[in-house]
């Protein structure tokens, strides 16, 4: 790749005419900046708008730390027992079967408790 991403003159033919040249860049130069259809080029605000519309529109692929932090306050007032160290996720249940064995659980127990309406 050439200097530059390729953007710009990097290779002249031999046959170009140097008047040409200046004629063709002082045209340019004059007709102001080049119309892409990119907003941003001009106004960023246009694509800030933009940026938000489309978030707002598709607010599903974007992460959003504070929706995420009112869920667990919501989940905490709904759920007195709430304990961080026993549900370290807000899509896991309350603590993984391996920790649970290793601090010395079992799940057929559990499942005992359970169908015997002990739990």
């Amino acid at each position: 790749m050439p200097p530059g991403g390729g953007v710009g003159i990097t290779s002249l033919n031999r046959e170009t005419n140097l008047d040409e040249l200046i004629e063709e860049v002082r045209r340019r130069k004059l007709a102001g900046m080049p119309k892409l259809g990119k907003c941003s080029m001009i106004e960023p605000h246009m694509q800030k708008s933009k940026d938000a519309a489309i978030r707002k529109a598709y607010p599903h692929l974007f992460f959003d730390s504070q929706r995420h932090i009112d869920k667990v306050r919501e989940y905490k007032v709904t759920n007195p027992n709430y304990h961080p160290r026993l549900k370290p996720s807000m899509s896991c249940p309350n603590i993984s079967t391996i920790s649970g064995a290793c601090a010395g659980t079992s799940t057929y127990i559990d499942l005992l408790k359970k169908q015997w309406g002990m739990v």
